[in-house]
């Protein structure tokens, strides 16, 4: 009986041992899933890339932004589907094959056109033309087309107009979206600090230099 006993409790030790090997050396279940899709997003006739794209996992606010050459790189799940949508670019949505080898993934992105049209519409300087009438009779047209031009290129003028005028919608959505896509392609890791950058202060003493020449 002790005898037994003896080889019962060497067994069980054997294979406890070697179940729990197998459970360190064993990757977990969300480490085979997870993959880093990379790529480049173009346009559907392949001849220019697009930048700013967003790149967004279905479902959740994690995501990224394609940078001025049109790449990306995002973590997620084989099982995630990924949404990539831009303004004036048809929303597209991307599963990951099955057959993914590895935990990379590197593929190419490409979005059709979103055409859209607005109705036409007419722009008058004047509502009726009794009211042109009136004030063409009563404005004053310059000597020349030439004196016209000196009028409006002088440079009161466009101190004046730079003075009022502020950015429009467009710029300062392709500022924002820059910033955010800077900022996105840091996530994660230090950001590059300029002060500690050899180049930047080479640059920095080369145009001091060429104040002191002036």
């Amino acid at each position: 009986m002790n005898q037994f006993l003896k080889y019962f409790t060497t067994i069980l030790v054997f294979c406890l041992s070697i179940y729990s090997a197998k459970s360190q050396t064993k990757p977990t279940t969300n480490e085979n899933e997870l993959v880093q899709l990379s790529g480049f997003i173009v346009s559907f006739d392949s001849t220019h890339v697009l930048p700013y794209v967003t790149v967004r996992i279905e479902g959740t606010n994690r995501g990224v932004f394609s940078d001025m050459s049109g790449f990306f790189s995002l973590v997620c799940k084989q099982t995630d589907k990924i949404v990539f949508s831009a303004l004036g670019q048809k929303k597209l949505f991307y599963s990951l094959p099955n057959n993914v080898e590895g935990n990379k993934l590197t593929t190419v992105i490409r979005m059709e056109e979103d055409t859209f049209f607005l109705r036409d519409v007419v722009i008058r300087p004047y509502s009726t033309p009794q009211e042109l009438d009136y004030y063409f009779a009563r404005v004053k047209i310059p000597n020349s087309n030439l004196s016209l031009a000196y009028e409006n290129l002088g440079r009161v003028s466009f101190e004046s107009l730079q003075k009022g005028i502020l950015a429009d919608g467009a710029e300062n959505g392709r500022w924002y979206q820059q910033a955010q896509a800077e900022k996105l392609y840091y996530n994660g890791q230090p950001q590059p600090i300029p002060i500690a950058d050899i180049g930047t202060w080479y640059r920095y003493l080369n145009s001091l230099g060429n104040k002191k020449k002036k």
